[in-house]
């Protein structure tokens, strides 16, 4: 990842005017590598706190006849891909929810394969007391009695083939 950096506002007037024109030389030419090695049509519009002039980047009429090549298209295809601060927001509250639940299930799986583990081990199952534990435990030995079955019935399907293993067999 990036380093982590404190973003705050720059006292300075000659520091902070010294530093955004460093950033917008960077920001200028990241958007021109972006063009070039992507081939698409990109411009960048910077208005300064002097609120004199806006500084574009290719020249003001490229910008200008992209920004009406947008404009010019239908508000659905336009607003497909847009996203403000709020849905962005949103949209990674939901990504990480999911991750979240996830992650949640993963635990409580391994939670419950302890717990049988256990009990084998101890040889007693009495010990489990909490119905969702014993639905837990008995759907995790149901999914693994599949899983077994179904590796005896490729087994089996390969021997009957003539496909099984030749281990041990001499020519």
């Amino acid at each position: 990842m990036g380093r982590s950096a404190k973003y705050e506002f720059i006292g300075d007037e000659r520091v902070r005017r010294q530093t955004l024109r460093k950033r917008k030389a960077g920001l200028f030419k990241k958007v021109s590598e972006l063009k070039t090695l992507c081939c698409v049509d990109a411009c960048a519009v910077m208005y300064g706190n002097t609120g004199v002039q806006p500084d574009v980047w290719p020249s003001p009429f490229e910008a200008y006849n992209l920004f009406q090549r947008f404009n010019n298209l239908p508000i659905i295809k336009r607003e497909t891909n847009m996203m403000n601060q709020e849905k962005f927001i949103r949209q990674n509250i939901l990504k990480v929810s999911k991750k979240l639940e996830k992650e949640k299930k993963k635990n409580r799986w391994v939670e419950v394969e302890q717990l049988v583990a256990k009990n084998l081990v101890e040889h007693n199952l009495h010990d489990v007391s909490n119905l969702e534990d014993l639905k837990d435990v008995a759907y995790l030995l149901d999914e693994n009695i599949k899983l077994v079955n179904e590796v005896q019935n490729i087994k089996r399907a390969g021997n009957e083939n003539g496909t099984g293993s030749k281990r041990g067999k001499k020519k």
